[in-house]
């Protein structure tokens, strides 16, 4: 599955919005390196990160020269800031060369509020929860009706907070995401990048069993284990279909429905992939 990613001097359409909720991947890149070749579902063209303050002009520029060639995911700076406000103006100069955006620093509805009346209508925004407020405000920013999905930016929220890296310590955060995703009907959450290479599969299957459904990416090295973890396994698939074939030859109880929808939910997620 590719989304706004395209070989150099190739055409692309902007991504259909079904995709945007489905993709495992989503690869950071600064327009510094340049080069739209990765085996993620999605580049991004990092406005925020991905910049030293004093090339945030030269950065733009870039990625206007990308857009020409196809259209673009970018991450912009806060709601706010100048730079932030000079990202917009990017954004709105696009027009549809414009895929999508990843907020960074979203602090709350109100930031999701002021980016969506600044770009194209119907932008997708994928909004980046990266500090202890915004988590408490996660619910009402995953409710907002511009919000795409959610993405957990774990280094600045361990940063605010002074949470380690560990699973243990990260889970109330994430769970909290999940849950606020669920509750707004829209994809499971987007996690922050998976650390070392060797652990992205089992990064994946971590972020999976907490209702994760993506990750951020720094390198395309750590794609092939996080499409390993964040895709339904053919011996999952297959155990799926046996409970959704199985005709029950007695009484069952509470848990055969829920059974049953994880099952189909499980189904669908990997039928959707593979017919991308």
């Amino acid at each position: 599955m590719t989304i706004a990613h395209t070989p150099a001097g190739a055409a692309s359409a902007a991504p259909a919005p079904a995709r945007v909720d489905l993709a495992r991947t989503w690869m950071l890149r600064s327009p510094l390196v340049g080069g739209r070749e990765t085996a993620a579902d999605v580049l991004v063209i990092d406005l925020e990160d991905g910049l030293p303050a004093a090339r945030k002009a030269e950065g733009r520029e870039r990625a206007r020269r990308a857009a020409a060639e196809a259209p673009v995911w970018l991450r912009i700076s806060a709601a706010g800031t100048r730079d932030g406000e000079a990202d917009l103006a990017l954004g709105r100069e696009l027009e549809d060369r414009l895929a999508g955006v990843v907020l960074a620093m979203c602090a709350g509805p109100d930031d999701v509020s002021h980016v969506s009346a600044s770009l194209p209508a119907g932008t997708p925004i994928v909004a980046m929860v990266e500090s202890a407020a915004a988590l408490l405000a996660a619910p009402a920013i995953a409710a907002h009706p511009a919000t795409r999905r959610l993405a957990f930016g774990t280094g600045d929220f361990r940063r605010d907070t002074g949470m380690s890296a560990d699973r243990i310590a990260l889970s109330w955060p994430r769970a909290q995401l999940v849950v606020a995703s669920a509750a707004a009907g829209i994809a499971g959450p987007i996690d922050g990048p998976c650390g070392p290479i060797e652990q992205a599969r089992d990064a994946a299957l971590h972020a999976v069993s907490m209702g994760f459904t993506g990750t951020l990416a720094l390198q395309d090295a750590v794609i092939a284990g996080a499409h390993a973890g964040y895709t339904p396994s053919p011996a999952e698939v297959e155990a799926a279909r046996s409970v959704l074939s199985a005709t029950p030859d007695g009484p069952v109880d509470g848990s055969y429905a829920p059974t049953l929808a994880r099952a189909r939910a499980l189904v669908e997620r990997a039928e959707a992939l593979a017919a991308l």
